[in-house]
């Protein structure tokens, strides 16, 4: 008696049809998965500045002195310094330190000023892209948590693309006190 086995599998019809489909699909994903990934960095870069500004002003409060965000060039390195952040703006990083020597001039000092944290180079959006409001290239807290200098500036965020719906933008008020703004147009 012969049994008959019937044949599983996929026929070459059938494959290049899946095929097709699964190309149609990707087209249309990708560049959806691209413009999310792109918000994204964007969100996630102007929630670190935004968590910086607040941990900065708290630790001015919590240590009684004088805290001081500057751009940073060789923020990784093992003798991190403020760059002028003029030339050098804020992408490659920056430092948040204790200014215990209470030199004007908020530059660190590895032997006398406190290093609170560091913050490597923003590459994966297209980082801080306007600094409005005549904003310093370094925010100083005094210890009451009220900004010396910064106050009233704000800091945008872009995206790779330079697509306006990406951007993002960090308002800091008189006080010291940051928010992350639905416009861009407003810091008010």
């Amino acid at each position: 008696m012969q049994t008959h086995h019937r044949q599983s599998g996929m026929t070459l019809i059938e494959l290049m049809v899946a095929a097709a489909i699964l190309g149609i699909l990707l087209a249309i994903g990708i560049p959806s998965m691209r413009g999310m990934s792109e918000t994204e960095a964007v969100r996630g870069h102007t929630n670190t500045f935004f968590s910086t500004l607040r941990y900065a002003r708290s630790e001015a409060i919590r240590h009684r002195a004088q805290v001081v965000i500057c751009p940073s060039n060789n923020s990784e390195s093992a003798s991190p310094s403020c760059s002028d952040g003029v030339t050098d703006h804020w992408e490659p990083g920056w430092i948040i330190f204790v200014n215990r020597d209470g030199d004007t001039n908020y530059t660190f000092d590895d032997t006398k000023d406190t290093l609170l944290r560091v913050q490597g180079p923003i590459s994966t959006s297209g980082g801080i892209i306007e600094v409005a409001g005549g904003a310093p290239n370094k925010l100083v807290y005094r210890s009451t948590g009220i900004l010396l200098t910064g106050g009233g500036s704000s800091y945008s965020f872009d995206g790779k693309s330079k697509s306006t719906t990406q951007r993002k933008r960090v308002c800091i008020s008189l006080q010291g006190r940051a928010r992350i703004s639905a416009s861009l147009d407003d810091c008010t």
